[in-house]
């Protein structure tokens, strides 16, 4: 049988165009099949879930709707591992005990120091607001707007050294913005409490003061939480004397926190779920952030900033330093 060159051309341009995405087709199918397969073969056996308890009574059982929903967001047996202090979860995190925990912006960047083997995956907030909180640094109002330049030579009224919002994050990045503390300030006062740190300052015992803030409401009544808050909802007077000075860098609740070694599908999984879950399941939610009950929302390493500058070479000794009682 003859065949034309111009028809065997026609019928091979054809079939080209007929096999070629039947053939990307099958080999994108072959790809994807053995992704799911290599993610099969990396997921965990079970995940293992800790939860800072304190002396908390009945804690297992207030947890357990959140570790029920955690199973069927990781298609997982979950185990929980009830845990004492903050520190027992981080060194149980940076030893590899549990897989997954709630840990305070704080006890997430000591957690990175030891490991580095750790990511965040939500924060929480108390409200519909962004869940985000600030340290302040806070002066009276005058005629001008003060800056951190009109406030050199004075006093500072400041937390102890283990204080995150009243000491540690705002020397830490008050340095990253070029100032630092113990050479700008003439003497650094520690008061009890930050609220103590306002009275301080409307007193003229110091001329500034470390706090923190929402940063999120009405101004005039001290935003929605915070020492500002706190003073106004005391009845404390002079509120309006108040000027906001400096910020800190925005600052998450908390950080659900899994090891780094885990499968990015799982990952992925549990970032979906818990920004779901508020909405799908409150008792879950309310079982694990009981007291921020806004909604999770995502979140990464870099959001931690302001904390983990503090564990930086650069910034750690100036945080070690004695003050002032």
């Amino acid at each position: 049988m003859y065949i034309s060159p111009i028809r065997y051309v026609g019928f091979v341009a054809i079939a080209k165009t007929i096999a070629f995405p039947i053939l990307t087709f099958c080999i994108a199918l072959l790809a994807s099949a053995t992704v799911r397969a290599q993610d099969a073969d990396d997921l965990p056996d079970r995940l293992r879930l800790g939860v800072v308890i304190a002396a908390e009574e009945g804690a297992r059982e207030r947890v357990e709707p959140f570790r029920l929903a955690l199973e069927e967001i990781a298609d997982l047996p979950v185990d929980l591992f009830l845990l004492e202090t903050m520190g027992e979860a981080v060194e149980a995190l940076a030893s590899g005990r549990i897989d997954y925990a709630r840990l305070s912006p704080s006890a997430y960047a000591a957690t990175h120091q030891l490991c580095a083997c750790v990511e965040p995956l939500a924060t929480a907030g108390p409200d519909d607001f962004p869940a985000r909180f600030y340290a302040i640094l806070v002066s009276k109002r005058g005629d001008l707007k003060k800056t951190i330049a009109d406030l050199k030579g004075t006093r500072l009224a400041v937390g102890n050294k283990h204080n995150v919002t009243g000491y540690r994050v705002p020397l830490a990045n008050l340095a990253a913005d070029g100032i630092n503390v113990r050479s700008h300030f003439s003497t650094l006062v520690e008061v009890q409490n930050p609220v103590e740190g306002l009275r301080a300052l409307l007193e003229g015992r110091v001329q500034a003061a470390l706090a923190w803030s929402t940063l999120a409401g009405e101004a005039k009544n001290g935003f929605t939480a915070g020492t500002l808050n706190d003073f106004y909802v005391s009845g404390g007077r002079g509120f309006e004397d108040f000027e906001i000075v400096w910020r800190s860098p925005p600052i998450p609740y908390s950080a659900h926190s899994l090891r780094k070694n885990l499968p990015d599908s799982l990952k992925r999984r549990l970032r979906a779920g818990l920004m779901d879950l508020r909405r799908e399941s409150p008792s879950a939610y309310l079982a694990i952030e009981p007291d921020l009950p806004g909604g999770f929302e995502p979140v990464v390493h870099a959001d931690y900033r302001p904390l983990l500058r503090t564990y930086e070479d650069n910034y750690a000794p100036l945080l070690q330093t004695k003050n002032r009682p």
